[in-house]
């Protein structure tokens, strides 16, 4: 029989978090699902394996507060899913600088606090992280360069991980292309939503990202998936 883990995933109130966690109760996983948004998921949740834990990721002392509570709800945890974080599209000489602010404090800091929180868990449990980067984290982007910086940031925490704690914890780095959720919602450049929404919503479900998590943490313990690249099919577009 498969070990069923304690996994950790933020910003799970929505888009791939929120897939991603039901696919996982779903195997039989214990999930603890963090968000600034939580409440709102009282009545999708209710299951003794899903533990929903009010966490801003930008704000060290409720990340601390959060896996201690998920810690405490659902025991060891094996497994953390750095998933919270934005897009704010922007041409730089547009940019605003609290836009580029909140991208740095949520995609960078925001994983930063987990794993240094979450970082001696993972270790006694012998665990896993994963984090959620980009296709952006490999390419730069017009309109998108304050973005995919923060998601190469990301790419190179993961790399430090592996080189550091290979012998300690797994670390995997999904990078999706574009994704069907309200993700360029927050971009304030009404010229750029506009012609960016389209892409999306034809880019991938939030199940094909959630289903590659899966097989990332349902991989043999005697491998480890470094990353896994996912973009959408325009073939037929």
């Amino acid at each position: 029989m498969k070990e069923m883990k304690h996994i950790v995933i933020t910003g799970a109130s929505s888009g791939i978090g929120k897939t991603t966690a039901k696919l996982l109760l779903d195997a039989g996983h214990r999930v603890s699902l963090l968000s600034r948004s939580i409440e709102r998921l009282s009545d999708e949740f209710d299951s003794p394996n899903a533990s929903l834990v009010q966490c801003d990721v930008k704000d060290y002392d409720s990340v601390h507060k959060a896996i201690d509570q998920a810690f405490e709800a659902q025991g060891t945890i094996d497994v953390l899913i750095n998933n919270a974080g934005l897009g704010v599209f922007d041409k730089l000489a547009d940019g605003k600088i609290e836009e580029w602010h909140n991208m740095v404090d949520t995609n960078v800091k925001g994983v930063l606090n987990c794993l240094h929180v979450a970082l001696p868990h993972l270790r006694a449990s012998k665990g896993h992280i994963i984090n959620i980067a980009s296709v952006a984290a490999h390419h730069v982007f017009p309109n998108s360069g304050v973005y995919c910086s923060t998601k190469w940031a990301v790419a190179a925490i993961s790399e430090s991980i592996r080189l550091e704690l290979a012998n300690e914890v797994r670390v995997t780095t999904i990078s999706p292309g574009a994704v069907n959720t309200a993700f360029i919602d927050q971009t304030s450049n009404e010229d750029l939503l506009k012609d960016y929404k389209g892409y999306f919503a034809e880019g991938l479900s939030p199940s094909i990202i959630a289903e590659n998590i899966l097989h990332a943490i349902n991989t043999s313990e005697t491998a480890v998936i470094s990353e896994i690249i996912v973009r959408p099919n325009r073939q037929n577009k």
